[in-house]
């Protein structure tokens, strides 16, 4: 249960991944920020998993790397909050008709010009 907890944010951000924008620069910009915040989410599980000596449990945190699992106390908002950030930003412009638009200024002051 607490594995597929921590796979949520990844999973997401792999769905994130395959919206369309408009513009191929910004699109690519969300998507490493995407993949860097899941990177961040997921460093203290993979330092755990690769500080932790032969035989002994990741989880345990007097033998084994368990203890860096504490840092997700600060890790999780953090990444949630970006996540949620990015996320509500890749939706706006992957929708069609709001990247790039822009809102006609009316100019009540000017005069119309009727010349033939």
């Amino acid at each position: 249960m607490t594995l597929l907890f921590l796979l949520i944010l990844p999973a997401f951000t792999i769905g994130l991944l395959f919206l369309k924008d408009p513009k191929k620069g910004r699109g690519e910009v969300m998507n490493f920020l995407l993949i860097c915040n899941t990177l961040f989410y997921l460093s203290p599980l993979l330092s755990a998993f690769f500080n932790t000596p032969a035989g002994e449990s990741m989880w345990d945190e007097n033998k084994g790397g368990g203890a860096i699992l504490w840092v997700y106390f600060l890790v999780l908002p953090l990444c949630a909050l970006i996540q949620f950030i990015l996320m509500t930003l890749k939706l706006i412009f992957a929708v069609p008709g709001n990247a790039g638009r822009r809102i006609p200024k009316k100019h009540s002051h000017e005069i119309p010009d009727n010349r033939p």
